[in-house]
């Protein structure tokens, strides 16, 4: 399993977060965020927002890692 990927997720998460938190999420600042990450892991923009805003499930976070490998 690619712990990589997780830690990148933990990343996203936290810093999807501190946009919100200094209501700093802007279009611009949200894009800048999620499309390193969606290209890095060959992801659908709505499969990089739910993991973004803790809306997937660990299993299928995990169903992605393992088609990456």
């Amino acid at each position: 399993m690619n712990n990589m990927f997780f830690k990148e997720v933990v990343e996203l998460q936290k810093n999807y977060e501190t946009l919100v938190e200094c209501k700093c999420l802007t279009k611009k600042a949200m894009c800048e965020l999620c499309i390193p990450f969606r290209d890095k892991y060959n992801l659908t923009d709505l499969q990089t927002l739910r993991i973004a805003r803790k809306e997937m499930y660990l299993s299928e976070m995990i169903s992605l890692a393992e088609m990456g490998e």
